[in-house]
């Protein structure tokens, strides 16, 4: 677990894309800066002291610091030293214990308390499918939170370890907001990448869960991309992406039906689009164009999200916000914050959501935020 320092000798180089300064940003999901005493900003973009990159075997360290007319070559080395010794240290303090497996908390919580119950959630269901079934909307995604309690502080590093083991195949991070709060998760939902100029983003939308045998999964499966409702509910978010990279002068492109994405407890509908962004447009543009999709927010965004005030009653904050980074050549990627939790202490909040359409049951909506909750839960150390 020991840092090896390949080769020590200072040089100077162009920038390469592993190398550059990379922005990282965090946006709420409500732009709300009226608001005090929230646990994140409704914005905040941060160029840490260190950049760790993990390409294969290697590991590139990236240090960015403010240079000024007193600045001394000296003083910036000792300094370097001494942070790259702190982190070996922390390595080999922590690591091993922090990957090791069988520490999760399999859900077993001392207190867990709901912010709103089972009756006013789908009674919140059976009204939000009033306005659907009155043109109002066409889709609303109501999420709940979970508040949970153990007796020892949680543990976040080994959590995100718990997290990246169970969930290879997912975006894995962690947000601390300075004061003792972190909110962490493992997303299945790219909001956007670019690289090279070649814009990336996800229609993920429908779900069901797996099954416990090789059969029934195939059948779960087979419902899944054969259910009118829940194709319905994924073409929502795939017009939305596609009209919405069109009206910003972008030729979106993908791949018809959708394809599964199948994660250990739930599976999705998926949809890859991509389109070649022109060099006028910022990364922020396609943030701010992109975000909420309807599937965290529903469609017209607008009335969804005025429907979602009125049902929920906790503020989101960075749940199911973008979440990312943005670099010095104008390569991006951000995550929508989803399967994710609020940490201090011994306390979390879980947070997880349902997207509600014309034949929605309360009932399943229901128990598909219970198996979100059960996976996340299970990953917490």
């Amino acid at each position: 677990t020991s840092i090896p320092i390949v080769d020590d000798d200072i040089a100077l180089a162009p920038f390469t894309s592993a190398l550059e300064p990379r922005f990282f940003c965090s946006f709420s999901f409500f732009p709300e800066p009226e608001k005090t005493g929230l646990d994140f900003p409704s914005a905040t973009v941060t160029l840490p002291q260190w950049q760790i990159l993990r390409q294969g075997q290697t590991c590139i360290f990236t240090a960015n610091r403010l240079l000024t007319a007193e600045t001394t070559l000296v003083s910036v080395l000792d300094d370097l030293e001494a942070q790259l010794l702190a982190i070996q240290k922390l390595a080999e303090d922590s690591f091993t214990d922090a990957v090791s497996p069988g520490k999760s908390s399999s859900g077993a919580f001392l207190r867990r308390s709901s912010t709103l119950a089972k009756g006013h959630f789908k009674e919140s269901v059976r009204q939000a499918l009033g306005h659907i079934n009155h043109h109002h909307v066409q889709k609303i995604v109501l999420a709940h939170a979970l508040d949970v309690v153990q007796e020892h502080p949680f543990q976040t590093l080994q959590s995100l370890a718990q997290l990246r083991h169970r969930y290879p195949d997912c975006y894995v991070f962690s947000v601390g907001n300075g004061y003792g709060k972190t909110f962490i998760g493992a997303s299945p939902e790219r909001l956007l990448s670019i690289a090279h100029r070649r814009l990336s983003t996800d229609a993920l939308a429908g779900s069901a869960p797996r099954g416990r045998t090789a059969q029934e999964d195939r059948q779960l499966a087979l419902h899944l991309l054969n259910s009118a409702k829940e194709q319905a509910e994924h073409q929502i978010v795939v017009n939305f992406l596609a009209q919405t990279l069109a009206d910003l002068g972008l030729q979106p492109y993908y791949p018809q039906p959708p394809s599964l994405l199948r994660l250990p407890n739930i599976q999705h509908l998926h949809t890859p689009i991509q389109a070649r962004v022109a060099g006028r447009i910022h990364p922020l543009q396609l943030v701010e164009a992109l975000h909420p999709t309807p599937a965290v927010a529903g469609l017209p965004t607008r009335a969804a999200c005025e429907k979602i005030h009125t049902y929920e009653q906790f503020d989101r904050g960075l749940y199911a916000a973008p979440l990312g980074w943005i670099g010095a050549n104008g390569d991006s990627e951000f995550i929508v914050g989803i399967r994710s939790a609020l940490i201090s202490g011994n306390w979390a909040r879980l947070y997880a959501g349902a997207g509600i359409v014309a034949g929605s049951d309360p009932e399943r909506e229901w128990a598909e935020i219970n198996l979100k909750f059960r996976a996340l839960g299970e990953s917490l150390v």
